[in-house]
């Protein structure tokens, strides 16, 4: 036999391979999750912010507004901005405001406007709903 032996076997190198594989593999998975859920969560803010924006800009155009009228889910304001919902996007007269909408509701009962929006489903987040109540003085 040899005394003085250098190196590895053929055993601990297989062995060293696996262990750095096992290794890799198990962090590579790790980073894709973890990828994956930031561009989840990125797609659910940005539905919110669209959404949120969108009644933001409606509310402050009905506080403005000298007069306001609303039919058949289309809000007038002033008798010349239209604002409604067309094939997922929120349009003022021939403007696009908001994409990516799922729902667009408004109602009206005597000075009391009742809006409410949905943006899309997205792939794994849940659809996001906001509405909000306005009041006009007269």
């Amino acid at each position: 036999m040899l005394k003085n032996q250098k190196g590895l076997s053929l055993a601990e190198v297989l062995a060293g391979v696996a262990l750095l594989s096992l290794i890799l593999v198990l962090g590579s998975s790790i980073f894709l999750y973890g990828q994956k859920q930031a561009i989840n969560q990125s797609a659910q803010v940005q539905n919110q912010a669209d959404v949120r924006l969108g009644l933001n800009i409606i509310t402050k155009e009905i506080r403005k507004a000298t007069s306001v009228n609303v039919a058949n889910n289309v809000l007038t304001i002033n008798e010349t901005d239209i604002y409604k919902l067309e094939n997922s996007n929120l349009m003022k007269n021939s403007t696009q405001v908001i994409t990516g909408l799922k729902d667009f509701k408004i109602q009206m009962s005597g000075n009391k406007v009742t809006i409410s929006m949905s943006a899309k489903n997205t792939p794994n987040n849940p659809q996001t709903t906001l509405s909000t109540t306005i009041f006009i003085r007269k």
